[in-house]
């Protein structure tokens, strides 16, 4: 009766331990997977936030007009829907 005992106490005592060691081994791959996700989410914010900083800056640079004063229209220049419009003359002859 005393083995019995024994070998029910040490299955008893294995099955807590080896509870014990899978729920500390899955808290600590939650925490690896919590902290990725979290410096995942970081990364994406820190571009998102670059990206904005950008159509920030493009669009007050529109506004204040510096695109149209940096665009120089070279002498001669027809558009392209206004040759259409106009007659066309002949070259010479």
């Amino acid at each position: 009766m005393k083995l019995v005992l024994q070998i029910a106490l040490g299955v008893f005592l294995g099955s807590l331990a080896s509870q014990f060691t899978f729920d500390a081994w899955r808290v600590r791959q939650e925490s690896i997977v919590k902290e990725a996700e979290k410096k995942l989410r970081a990364e994406k914010d820190r571009v998102r936030e670059q990206q904005a900083e950008k159509i920030r800056a493009l669009f007050m640079e529109g506004r204040q007009g510096k695109n149209s004063s940096s665009v120089v229209i070279p002498p001669g220049f027809v558009p392209d829907d206004a040759q259409e419009q106009a007659p066309q003359h002949p070259g010479p002859q």
